[in-house]
């Protein structure tokens, strides 16, 4: 299987967390599309929505050795709510009709078959108005699931599916919509139990910089408790390619950082890491 490809170009419209209409229909993604599939993938119909990552699939072509024509499969690199949790109707809704009623392209797992419930672990692509759609960085996307790498397991579409989910957490999408506004540090450090793990948009001055290995530290003038905005460029590199920032310029300014608001430990510091270019932005103009 052919790994990265192509990222998503633009991000999932603009259906927020007051999901009355929350992504029912496939013509509400905004994603560019795949240009075509990968090879070796497999044709297939999906019989059964069991969540918004695990359904029961019929193959059409031949699938590959151990595999059987009917079967249960877990899609790769995404955790969608269990049923019963926040969203779970809504991710089930999103893949159903997505999928349902079109066939799909399935791609298997490079380096493990199947999960330890004995599910195929796999990638399902689907044709639509917009093109070839990965329903897998399409959950991801609309916010409808959460990233789910495994550090030791190789995933060709890694910076993809981070991509995705991180563009959601930008634009405070389905599981990422709780808190839309941008942030005071001053509010999110009088309250930080109440924003960690979530997506957030958080002002700050930009009190100095540093870099190391990690990447590149802005700290924030003034924190409590140490907060920053973690640039890591070289996780997924493409996406700097055309970048010439250089943060130690940024020394003084204000501007807002959005992702999701990760702190480890009391050493440590809160912080936000960035990924990508569009979350992190000068306040009043793109950075």
């Amino acid at each position: 299987m052919s790994g990265e490809g192509r990222g998503p170009r633009s991000c999932c419209g603009q259906v927020r967390g007051g999901w009355g209409a929350l992504l029912l229909a496939v013509g509400l993604l905004a994603f560019a599309g795949w240009a075509q599939v990968p090879q070796g993938v497999v044709p297939a119909v999906i019989t059964r929505w069991l969540d918004g990552d695990t359904a029961t699939i019929t193959f059409k072509g031949t699938p590959p050795e151990g595999v059987g024509t009917r079967e249960t499969v877990r899609l790769l690199g995404v955790n969608a709510p269990e049923v019963g949790e926040h969203l779970s109707e809504e991710a089930t809704r999103f893949f159903r009709e997505l999928t349902q009623g079109r066939v799909v392209s399935v791609g298997f797992n490079p380096g493990k078959l199947r999960d330890n419930h004995r599910r195929l672990l796999v990638y399902v692509w689907v044709e639509t108005e917009q093109g070839w759609q990965m329903v897998n960085e399409a959950l991801l996307g609309a916010g409808m699931a959460r990233l789910l790498l495994y550090e030791h397991e190789p995933e060709p579409y890694g910076c993809t599916f981070r991509r995705a989910q991180t563009l959601a957490q930008v634009e405070k999408l389905g599981l990422w919509a709780t808190f839309s506004e941008v942030l005071t540090l001053f509010q999110v450090e009088a309250r930080p139990v109440l924003y960690v793990t979530q997506a957030v948009s958080v002002n700050f001055r930009v009190g100095s910089v540093t870099v190391d290995r990690s990447g590149w530290s802005l700290w924030a003038e003034g924190s409590r408790f140490g907060f920053r905005a973690l640039v890591r460029g070289s996780m997924c590199p493409e996406a700097w390619s055309e970048q010439g920032w250089d943060f130690f310029h940024w020394v003084g300014k204000e501007v807002v950082v959005s992702g999701e608001l990760l702190w480890d430990s009391l050493g440590g510091g809160p912080r936000i890491e960035v990924l990508f270019p569009e979350q992190l932005k000068l306040s009043g103009g793109s950075g």
